[in-house]
């Protein structure tokens, strides 16, 4: 190869390796400030009412959440796999489900619209969807 040739392929090279670096922090971060601080949810379960508490925070400039049950059945159970892009919310959390408290994947979807939350929560394993409305304490 010729000195030339050389320095093309070092310069593709580089260039190459500095692209998906440079796209990664291009990528603006979420606004989270809409969702921070707690959230009254109400889920009906075919007519039979739960209520939950939502807790969102920044802690070390990283967004988490946390939610508990009303009467106490779980508490503080930190969130996994939370999404967020400006509209809709997605995360996921494990708890003891009615019928029989055994701790199973819950997998959350919601809109944020005026303020308020409203959409899913769904427990594959029992092959149901809860609507789910919440809105800022």
């Amino acid at each position: 190869m010729n000195r030339k040739t050389m320095a093309f392929v070092a310069m593709a090279v580089v260039l190459s390796m500095a692209g998906p670096a440079a796209a990664r922090q291009a990528a603006p971060k979420p606004d989270y400030k809409p969702l921070l601080g707690s959230w009254a949810l109400e889920v009906n379960a075919g007519g039979e009412y739960y209520y939950l508490t939502l807790d969102f925070k920044m802690a070390e400039d990283k967004f988490e959440g946390a939610i508990s049950e009303q009467n106490g059945a779980f508490s503080n159970v930190a969130l996994a796999n939370i999404e967020w892009d400006g509209t809709t919310l997605k995360f996921d959390f494990n708890s003891p489900t009615p019928p029989d408290g055994v701790e199973r994947l819950i997998k959350s979807e919601f809109k944020l619209a005026e303020g308020k939350l409203a959409g899913m929560m769904t427990i594959a394993d029992l092959g149901m969807s809860v609507p789910v409305t919440g809105t800022k304490k």
